[in-house]
C-alpha cells in the first residue's frame, strides 16, 4: 500500500513539473490584439489573466491622468490604466465593447481599460520589424511592429510600459 500511495504521489509529481512547460509551449508566440481608436496593439497572451467588461472604477488621489484607479474583481483589489490615455489619445466615452484586460507579471496584477478585443493570434517572430525610427525619443515600451495579413500592430512590451509607470510593482 505504502509503495502504490508513494508510486501516485511521484506520478503527480511528474505532471505538475511538466504542466508549465507545456503551458509555456503553447503560449510561445502567442498574442492579444486589442484596439484603440483605428490602431491595433499587441500583447503577449501569457501576462494575460483575463477579459472583464467595465465596472465601477475606485478612483485613488494624486495619480497621474492614465491611472483611472483600481477595481475589486472577487475581492483582488487591482489597479487600472487607461490604455488611451497611456497613449496620449484622447478620451472618449466607454462602449460596450470597452473592456479591461487584467494582466499579471510577476506577483502585480494591472488592469488595462482599452476600446475593444480584436483576436488572438500567433505572430511569428520574423513578422515583427524594429520600431520605425524616427529620429525623436521612442516609447520604450513599444518592442516592435507586428505584419498581419489585416495590417500592422503596434508590439507592447507590459514589463516596460509598467516600468515606465507609476504603477506600484
Amino acid at each position: 500500500m505504502a509503495e502504490e500511495l508513494r508510486a501516485a504521489e511521484s506520478a503527480d509529481d511528474e505532471y505538475d513539473e511538466s504542466q508549465p512547460d507545456v503551458v509555456t509551449d503553447e503560449m510561445e508566440n502567442m498574442y492579444l490584439n486589442f484596439c484603440l481608436d483605428e490602431s491595433t496593439y499587441s500583447i503577449e497572451i501569457r501576462y494575460v489573466q483575463q477579459i472583464v467588461g467595465m465596472q465601477e472604477i475606485n478612483e485613488m488621489p494624486e495619480m497621474p491622468p492614465y491611472m483611472k484607479g483600481f477595481i475589486n474583481l472577487r475581492g483582488e483589489i487591482i489597479p487600472v490604466i487607461s490604455m488611451r490615455i497611456r497613449f496620449m489619445k484622447q478620451e472618449i466615452e466607454y462602449t460596450d465593447r470597452t473592456c479591461i484586460i487584467v494582466t499579471q507579471s510577476g506577483d502585480h496584477k494591472t488592469g488595462l481599460i482599452v476600446d475593444a478585443i480584436k483576436e488572438t493570434l500567433t505572430i511569428e517572430p520574423e513578422d515583427i520589424a524594429p520600431p520605425p525610427s524616427t529620429g525623436i525619443h521612442a516609447s520604450p515600451y513599444v518592442s516592435g511592429v507586428a505584419k498581419l495579413d489585416s495590417g500592422t500592430s503596434v508590439m507592447i512590451d507590459l514589463k516596460l510600459l509598467f516600468r515606465d509607470t507609476d504603477i506600484p510593482q
